[in-house]
Formats: structure tokens, sequence, C-alpha cells
């Protein structure tokens, strides 16, 4: 008995959350492999290439070391919320699946389930009422942990710093081909000095973004209500 409810209730949604994922993987485009890990590694050669003098070395190698720590941690950031975010969002997609389930189940086999003297609508209220409260709590934790803006947050810095990795390495290339003109400072320390001034500018406006979007921000139960639905 309580496992046909347990099968009902819980396994049966599942199945449908998998079948869903499987429909969509079908359709979806097949993945590709990036190049951001060979842009990494090609940036780290290039920034490494050439030997510094010795009032240079612990200034680079000192930001190189903190660079590289930085967007290893905007990787992991970027890729744990991501995770987090998702599997929240699961697992209120799965509680509301569920509901649907387990009223029918009330309904048709009512009579293994209650005695007839004890069954009233109220048991079929709760069945409905009780998931949808903690498929809302869940949701309004997700907003109050803020994955989906943390995990866009980090992307969003990952995608600039790589941005700025390729630059670094087309203006090295470049200068060891001697394409530039002559009178443009194109040297490895010029390089490292504006690569190390882009980069504290964008975190200094990220810095000053972050404190803005932080604002408390009052939202009413229907806006969370939707949300169980939406991003």
């Amino acid at each position: 008995m309580y496992f046909k409810i347990l099968a009902v209730y819980l396994l049966v949604p599942i199945l449908v959350i998998v079948l869903i994922a499987l429909v969509a993987g079908c359709f979806g485009i097949k993945k590709k492999e990036s190049i951001k890990g060979d842009v990494f590694e090609y940036f780290k050669q290039d920034w490494n290439a050439e030997p510094e003098t010795a009032d240079e070395a612990p200034f680079f190698q000192r930001f190189f070391d903190m660079f590289v720590q930085s967007y290893e941690y905007e990787k992991y950031k970027e890729s744990a919320n991501k995770s987090k975010y998702y599997f929240y969002k699961l697992l209120v997609l799965l509680i509301i699946l569920c509901i649907p389930f387990l009223v029918l189940l009330l309904i048709t086999e009512k009579e293994w389930i209650l005695n007839d003297n004890e069954w009233n609508e109220v048991y079929l209220y709760t069945v409905i009422l009780v998931p949808m409260v903690f498929a809302y709590l869940v949701n309004k934790y997700i907003k109050i942990k803020k994955y989906h803006e943390t995990w866009y947050r980090h992307l969003k810095n990952r995608h600039h710093m790589e941005w700025r990795m390729v630059l670094f390495i087309k203006d090295y290339e470049l200068r060891k081909k001697d394409t530039e003109p002559k009178e443009t400072d194109r040297s490895t320390e010029s390089l490292k000095i504006g690569f190390i001034n882009d980069i504290c500018e964008y975190w200094k406006a990220e810095t000053a973004e972050i404190s803005v979007s932080s604002a408390a921000k009052e939202e009413n139960i229907f806006e969370d209500i939707a949300g169980l639905f939406g991003k």
C-alpha cells in the first residue's frame, strides 16, 4: 500500500522529468568543444614567455598569480551556482508534478487509504496546498540565495576576463610578428601594465555594480508565486 503511494507520489514525477530531459536532449544542439581552456593556457604561455627583470618579476608575478586564482574562482562560482539553481528549480518542478498524481490517487483509491467516515474535501485541499507551500518556500529560498543572479554575474566576469586574455594574446603575437607601427609602445612590460590596468578598472566597476544591485527589493507574494513557473 505504502509502496504504491510512494511510487505514484515520487517515481512517476521523476520519470516525467527524465522524459522531458531526454526529449529536450534529442532536439537540442550538439555541444561543441569550448576553446576557453586553450585561451587560458595560451595566455599563461605568452605572459611567462619572456624573462623579466628583477624589479618587474615580483610585481607581475604576484598579479598574475592573483589573476589566475580569481579566474578559477569565477569558473567555480559560475558552475556551482548554475548547478544549485537548476537543482532547486527541478525540485520545485518535481513537487508541482507530484500534486496531480497524488490527487488522482486519493480520489480513485481513497477507500484503502482512508476510512469512508474519515474522508472529506479537506484531505484533497491538503495534498494540493502543502506541496504548493513547500514549492513556494523552495522558490523563495532560491531568490534569497540569488543563485541565478550570482551565476550570471560570475559568467559575465569570466567572459570579460577571457576577452581581455584574448586581447593580450593578440597584441603580444602581433608584436612578435613586428606588425605594429614603430612608434607604438608594444613592449611586454607595456602590454602587461595595460592588461593589469584594464582588469583593475573592471573589478572596480563590478564592485560598484554589485553594491547598487544588492539594494533591498521588496517583492509581493504574487511575484513569488509567478516565480514558481519562471526564473
